[in-house]
C-alpha cells in the first residue's frame, strides 16, 4: 500500500488524465475530485465523473457511463483484492445514500469503474469461483454483472491498446520518450490551458515513476524540447514568471533525483546561483 503522499501524487495524476482524455474531445462532463465519504479513521475519497443524459460516449470506458461515474483508481503500489472489489461497489451505496432526499440519486444512474495498471489474476479467479459473472468486452476493458447493485468495469491500463488512453499508461513504468512527447504535443496543440496543465501533471508523475530508467535525462530534455515553443510565447506575452517557476520546478525535480549541477543548469536554464538557493531551501547539498 502506497503512503497517504505517493497516493496522493498518483491519484492526481489519474484525475488530470481523465479530464485530459474527454476534454481533449471538447465533451462536456463534470468532474468532481477528491469526493470525500466519511471521516478519519474511515475516509474514502474517489472521482467522480457527471454526465448529461443527453451526452453520447463511443469510448471503450465511456459507453458504459450513465448520469454518475465513481472512479477508484490503485497506483502501481497498490493491491487490488477481491475485498477491494466488494470495498468499491459499497463505496458506490454509500454514495448513493448520501442523496438530500430519498432515492435522489436511483441505482440506475450510476456507474463504478476500477482502475489498475496490471491484471489481477487472483481476484478474478475468486470471483469466478464464487459465481461472479464477467466478460473481457475490450482490450483491458471488463464488465461485471451485479444485478441488483450497481454495476462495475474493470480497466488494466497496461492492457488498453496503445493508442487509446495514452494518459492513463503514463502513470506506471515502462513510459519512452516518444509516449511523453506525443501526448505534451497533443496538448499544446489544443491551446487549452487545463489540457496543458494537466498534461504537465501526468508527465510530472510519469518522470517520477521512471527516474530510474536510463532515459530519464531524455525525458526532461524531450519534455522541455516539446514546450520550448510555448514558452517562447510566453516570453513575447510578458510572461516571464511563468516560465522561471516552471523552470524552478524542473530543478526542484532534478535535485530531489540527485542530479549533479552542470545538468540541472543545462535542462532548467536557470542561473547557478538561483538552484543553490532552491537546494538550501529544501536541505540539499548540490554537487558538480
Amino acid at each position: 500500500m502506497a503512503d497517504e503522499t505517493g497516493r496522493t501524487r498518483f491519484h492526481y495524476g489519474f484525475y488530470a488524465a481523465m479530464e485530459n482524455e474527454y476534454d481533449l474531445l471538447n465533451i462536456p462532463l463534470t468532474y468532481e475530485q477528491e469526493v470525500e465519504l466519511g471521516k478519519d479513521p474511515v475516509r474514502i475519497v474517489f472521482l467522480v465523473i457527471k454526465k448529461d443524459t443527453d451526452i453520447v460516449l463511443d469510448d471503450p470506458i465511456g459507453e458504459f457511463f450513465r448520469q454518475i461515474n465513481i472512479f477508484e483508481y490503485k497506483s502501481p503500489e497498490d493491491g487490488l483484492s477481491i475485498d477491494d472489489f466488494y470495498k468499491v461497489q459499497a463505496y458506490g451505496l454509500l454514495y448513493k445514500g448520501f442523496g438530500r432526499k430519498v432515492n435522489e440519486l436511483p441505482i440506475e444512474s450510476i456507474t463504478l469503474t476500477i482502475v489498475r495498471h496490471t491484471y489481477p489474476r487472483d481476484m478474478l479467479k475468486m470471483l469466478r469461483d464464487s459465481g461472479v459473472v464477467f466478460s473481457n468486452i475490450h482490450p483491458g476493458v471488463y464488465r461485471f454483472e451485479c444485478k441488483p447493485f450497481i454495476p462495475i468495469q474493470l480497466v488494466i491500463s497496461s492492457r488498453l491498446p496503445l493508442d487509446e488512453y495514452k494518459g492513463l499508461r503514463l502513470l506506471a513504468k515502462g513510459a519512452t520518450v516518444e509516449d511523453i512527447k506525443a501526448y505534451a504535443e497533443k496538448a499544446i496543440a489544443s491551446g487549452n490551458e487545463r489540457i496543458k496543465t494537466n498534461a504537465g501533471t501526468v508527465i510530472n508523475v510519469c518522470l517520477d515513476v521512471n527516474k530510474n530508467l536510463k532515459e530519464v535525462k531524455e525525458m526532461y530534455e524531450a519534455v522541455r524540447e516539446v514546450f520550448k515553443d510555448a514558452f517562447a510565447k510566453e516570453r513575447l506575452e510578458g510572461r516571464e514568471d511563468g516560465i522561471n517557476a516552471d523552470r524552478k520546478r524542473l530543478a526542484v525535480d532534478m535535485l530531489k533525483d540527485g542530479k549533479p549541477i552542470n545538468e540541472i543548469l543545462r535542462y532548467s536554464k536557470l542561473a547557478e546561483n538561483v538552484i543553490h538557493n532552491l537546494a538550501m531551501s529544501i536541505g540539499i547539498n548540490v554537487s558538480r
